[in-house]
């Protein structure tokens, strides 16, 4: 029979005299899990083989449980077998969702609650009450000894109603507290979700207009050169050169468009969501914690050659805080597409099983990183955002960090200009393999240098000794002035090297010839202690221009 329906049920915040522990459990599952009394109407016969019959539906799963209530009646069993309830659950199947054309189980759960243990005969009856692990109709049973608190199932398999929350309501007092309403957000536009795509948008398009070298493999892919020097993350150059800006650049590169299409459309629905839900403060938040998550995990477990780019890490934070957060929703048909969602995205881009489409690697371990990240966020925001207030706590101190984050990121496109320069100017140079091993080889090929590296202070350097041989010294004076010109390439390839001081050295000899000694001087000064131990380098105290000889 079904559970009388009061006209005035009791107040929730009070226990019910003599109230046994199958109705107090039937309460307790309608205010914490969203069940309601009664059932679908292909499973009316349960009513009748049950003395209370509560069901939870969110559009996508559906769990029906069935309540003896043997208290009050010790000799009450539960009255249909496996083939009926079999019967039963594939007729209520239409009331379950599918994933991605995968039809979703239907939860059946047989719960007998008495003051005595469990005979052999209920544990070999309630033990027949179970399917197949694939099939569609997940059984259930248990048996619940109020005086002793055991709880007996026949399946391991997990359960809406597990035997472990069975055991936590026997444990607390018979007091029913209902959660806080939810007040829903205000409405919000999603402002961050745009300014975001938009800078990705510019972060791709800028890869193609300012590339650096050739291209990659993909479709509109940029080279491996051009990720690195507008700002892709690469554990030597964050962890050794201090290059710590990448960690925000990285999330605005992508490796080709189809990379840069899937994660914009998905960041386009999740971060939308996420921002509607608690804001663009805690949403700029959760933007900086997946980026630096998905950037420290890539770079300490991926080799040191690897370079990563891409808003996966970022996206992958949202989703990981989304799931978290999904717990402060009432259960039912929003709780479950929040979770359906994050589940259906994450699972997948955790797995590391495949390569993307274009044969560069995907990185997981920055996905993982953004998703625990976002995932300790989120689960932080849900226990101290209470469900009365529409605004999440600490909005000003969390917006000022997203500020402040917004301006570093500002200062990060500094540095990537900077490193981009740095790369361009990197082309001008000659390579290793083709450098020249000696002076007179060099003077040699030098017509073939000056014209494919033209800013090299090297092929100056070379120009000018051949014209110091033909006696041009107004012209090796204009090609090591040249050479000296370029000061960004000699500070940022150079420094250390012996280049600079051979460039002053042999200006400072074509001066001497031309009888302008002072001049010579004055251009060598710096370098009069610039050889070993402080001494006087050779070529210029051969010159006699620093004033002592060794």
């Amino acid at each position: 029979m079904s559970t009388p329906q009061p006209s005035e049920p009791p107040s929730p915040e009070v226990p019910v005299e003599g109230e046994s522990f199958a109705a107090h459990l039937a309460r307790r599952l309608e205010a914490e899990q969203g069940f309601t009394p009664g059932t679908f109407p292909e499973a009316a016969e349960l009513l009748e083989a049950s003395d209370a019959v509560l069901t939870y539906s969110d559009g996508m799963s559906a769990v029906i449980v069935c309540l003896v209530d043997r208290e009050r009646d010790g000799a009450r069993r539960f009255g249909l077998d496996v083939a009926a309830l079999e019967r039963i659950g594939k007729a209520c199947l239409k009331y379950t969702g599918s994933v991605t054309g995968t039809k979703l189980p239907l939860g059946l759960q047989v719960l007998e609650v008495g003051r005595a243990p469990a005979t052999e005969e209920d544990r070999k009856r309630l033990e027949s009450l179970r399917l197949g692990v694939f099939h569609k109709v997940h059984l259930h049973a248990m048996h619940v000894d109020v005086a002793t608190g055991e709880v007996w199932a026949n399946t391991w398999r997990r359960a809406k109603v597990s035997a472990r929350y069975v055991r936590r309501v026997l444990s607390e007092p018979r007091v029913i507290r209902e959660e806080e309403p939810l007040v829903e957000p205000p409405e919000r536009k999603p402002v961050l979700t745009s300014l975001l795509l938009a800078a990705v948008a510019l972060g791709f398009a800028a890869e193609h207009v300012f590339a650096v070298g050739e291209g990659g493999a993909g479709p509109l892919a940029p080279g491996v050169r051009t990720l690195v020097a507008m700002g892709g993350v690469n554990s030597g150059l964050v962890l050794e050169a201090g290059q710590w800006w990448r960690l925000l650049m990285a999330p605005l590169l992508h490796g080709d468009v189809f990379h840069l299409v899937l994660n914009g459309f998905l960041l386009w629905f999740v971060m939308a969501t996420v921002e509607g839900m608690v804001g663009r403060a805690w949403t700029g938040l959760l933007l900086l914690v997946g980026a630096l998550g998905g950037g420290a995990l890539s770079m300490l477990i991926n080799a040191d050659t690897v370079v990563s780019v891409g808003a996966s890490g970022v996206l992958m934070g949202l989703l990981g805080a989304l799931l978290a957060l999904s717990r402060r929703v009432p259960p039912g048909p929003e709780r479950t597409q929040l979770q359906m969602l994050s589940v259906q995205l994450l699972v997948p881009s955790l797995i590391p099983i495949g390569m993307s489409r274009t044969g560069a690697e995907i990185d997981f371990a920055a996905h993982l990183g953004g998703a625990l990240a976002g995932g300790a966020v989120g689960l932080l925001l849900a226990r101290v955002w209470p469900r009365s207030e529409a605004i999440p706590p600490a909005t000003r101190p969390v917006g000022a960090v997203s500020v402040l984050s917004a301006v570093a990121l500002i200062v990060s496109v500094g540095f990537a200009h900077d490193s981009w320069q740095d790369s361009r100017l990197q082309l001008e140079l000659i390579p290793n393999e083709a450098l020249p091993k000696t002076h007179e080889d060099g003077m040699k090929q030098v017509q073939e240098l000056m014209e494919r590296y033209p800013r090299d202070p090297r092929t100056h350097l070379f120009q000018a000794m051949v014209m110091m041989d033909a006696q041009d010294l107004p012209g090796a004076e204009r090609e090591l002035r040249t050479a000296l010109s370029e000061q960004r390439i000699l500070e940022h390839f150079f420094e250390g090297t012996e280049l600079p001081l051979v460039l002053h050295t042999e200006l400072g000899r074509v001066l001497v010839e031309q009888e302008r000694t002072e001049e010579a001087r004055t251009l060598v000064a710096p370098y009069c202690a610039a050889g070993e131990g402080g001494k006087v380098p050779p070529g210029l105290a051969e010159l006699g221009l620093c004033g002592t000889v060794p």
